[in-house]
């Protein structure tokens, strides 16, 4: 498994089978209330690192998987927690201090979402909520022609390394160049086809999706739990 091909990471965990439209309202609604907490540190502040750790291993999360995200955030929540110690903000230390530690909640917040729930079942839930048909599509689509690009990059990788036995030692960049442009190339001409096959099939614009059972009570109790649990260590 890369990542990239729509899997849960995590399909093993009791999360995993919770409703995805319920996770997704709870992570967002979760991420909200972080926002709102106070700048500074005190003991709301490990309380929560303690509540998003125990919700990880609920959830059976690789530490593996939350570590790369947060490792890949790192350079952004580097650049918004420096604005306030750059600009006239008072008190810019908590500031900055603030902002890091909440962007790092709401990337771990995410990251458990993304990993109990497949790509598919998040844009859909993103339509159900209300977003606009245009986004949901072309989420959907860009996240299937990732797949497409990352073939073919197999493909070509596959063959490069058959032809010089797996070293690349002299000309790397344009080796590497060369790559890059027949990858888009044969990923572009693939594309096209597939557009073709599907426009044959008769697709309007939207993926059918088998109708989902009325959420349980145990998804309503799994989904309001941890938002719940926020507001009150935040209003405590």
């Amino acid at each position: 498994m890369t990542g990239l091909e729509g899997a849960a990471a995590a399909p093993d965990s009791p999360l995993a089978a919770t409703d995805p439209l319920l996770k997704l309202c709870a992570a967002l609604c979760a991420v909200g209330v972080v926002a709102t907490f106070p700048a500074g540190i005190g003991w709301r502040q490990p309380t929560l690192l303690a509540v998003l750790a125990a919700v990880g291993l609920l959830a059976r999360v690789p530490g593996r998987y939350v570590g790369s995200r947060l490792l890949a955030a790192t350079p952004f929540i580097a650049m918004a927690a420096a604005i306030p110690l750059v600009s006239a903000v008072p008190d810019g230390q908590r500031v900055a201090l603030a902002v890091a530690w909440k962007a790092c909640s709401a990337v771990l917040l995410l990251s458990m979402l993304a990993a109990t729930t497949a790509v598919e079942d998040l844009v859909d839930s993103l339509r159900r909520l209300g977003a606009p048909r245009g986004l949901a599509l072309t989420a959907n689509l860009m996240h299937r022609y990732l797949l497409v690009l990352l073939g073919e990059w197999r493909r070509v990788a596959r063959a490069r390394d058959c032809r010089t036995g797996g070293r690349v030692a002299a000309g790397r960049t344009r080796a590497w160049a060369n790559q890059v442009s027949t990858v888009f190339v044969r990923g572009w001409d693939r594309a096209e086809r597939v557009a073709r096959a599907m426009e044959a099939r008769g697709f309007r614009g939207d993926f059918p999706r088998p109708p989902r059972p009325r959420p349980r009570f145990r998804d309503l109790a799994l989904a309001a739990a941890l938002p719940l649990g926020l507001l009150a260590l935040r209003i405590a």
